[in-house]
């Protein structure tokens, strides 16, 4: 699968990012250290298997079903990722 960057280049799909991002979101989140493992298990699979067979996808895409899917389960982590984007990414 590859992933279509925001300024569209592409790469290939490297799942080991969708879990560094979900660790980043959760720093902060107060969770203790298996807590926060269970959570990332728990939103990686689930997403992983929404995305699973595309040939390409957006990163946009992938970051909203990271969102759906926190915001369903830790809404907390949810709200720290916005923070965290509109803090730096704008």
């Amino acid at each position: 699968m590859n992933v279509i960057k925001r300024r569209g280049s592409r790469e290939a799909y490297d799942p080991s990012k969708i879990r560094a991002s979900l660790e980043k979101a959760a720093i902060d989140a107060g969770y203790s250290p298996e807590e926060k493992r269970e959570i990332i298990e728990k939103v990686y699979q689930t997403v992983t298997e929404k995305i699973k067979g595309e040939e390409e996808i957006k990163t946009d895409t992938i970051r909203m079903c990271l969102l759906t899917e926190l915001d369903k389960c830790e809404p907390y982590i949810a709200r720290s990722w916005r923070r965290f984007e509109k803090k730096y990414k704008g």
